[in-house]
């Protein structure tokens, strides 16, 4: 089916914790130190340890670099362009919440980077791509919570601008690369008798995030999907460690 998606509907590095632990030395010589160190200010007293290193939000460039382009792709494909929008969805399950949004690219908290949209033939396959980035913890965080949605979730409806969407979830396999992926189907009913099912991998790489949809004919479209995600995985993770 010849659906633009983001036009007819919409108009997925871990910051460890680490423990700073003083080294303690044995024998009687040793006292006297520790008793020293334990006179003086804190302000005195160091510390042999390294300090955690933040988690710095990839910049505008590793993001663009982080994207797809229409030569990365086989021949055919086309770069096209979308009218940028913001959905509301409304679900009837709280717990589902992360999933509808994936329609539309918007990832709440988060800043966002570049974008890739192509097509072949009269809209005949289309790939939908965004890279965001966060602060801190934000994008493991993130995945997390998606993880969750996808266990909990499959089925639900949601709503937005007042047209209601009955939508179904199946888990599948994610292209390896990144440290974190996250692949499923989303089968959407959006009139009775009428389905969309865009194939989606949402996968992180330390504090980005890379959404990318792919809505192509059934007969073809995991076979694609699983190539295309594969690209664009390899590339997200290059230009997000670059």
């Amino acid at each position: 089916m010849r659906t633009r998606l983001r036009h007819g509907l919409a108009a997925a590095l871990t910051v460890s914790a680490l423990s700073l632990t003083a080294a303690c030395g044995g024998g009687a010589s040793d006292d006297a130190g520790k008793d020293k160190a334990a006179d003086k200010p804190a302000a005195e007293q160091t510390s042999s340890a390294p300090a955690a290193k933040p988690a710095t939000p990839l910049t505008a460039a590793q993001m663009k670099a982080a994207v797809l382009e229409v030569k990365d792709l086989p021949s055919g494909w086309k770069t096209t362009k979308h009218e940028e929008t913001s959905t509301v969805y409304k679900v009837d399950k709280p717990a589902c919440e992360p999933l509808a949004p994936m329609l539309g690219g918007d990832i709440a908290d988060a800043t966002k980077g570049a974008t890739g949209d192509f097509a072949v033939g009269n809209n005949d396959s289309e790939i939908a791509e965004e890279v965001v980035t966060f602060e801190g913890d934000g994008a493991a965080d993130y995945i997390k919570k998606l993880g969750s949605a996808l266990d909990a979730c499959p089925d639900f409806t949601a709503e937005a601008e007042g047209n209601k969407m009955k939508m179904a979830v199946k888990k599948i396999t994610a292209p390896q690369g990144a440290e974190e992926a996250l692949a499923f189907q989303l089968s959407l009913e959006v009139a009775p008798g009428m389905k969309i099912e865009p194939n989606l991998i949402v996968v992180r790489q330390g504090t980005g995030v890379m959404r990318f949809l792919h809505l192509a004919d059934a007969a073809t479209a995991k076979k694609d999907f699983d190539a295309l995600a594969k690209l664009a995985t390899d590339k997200f993770v290059k230009g997000a460690q670059s």
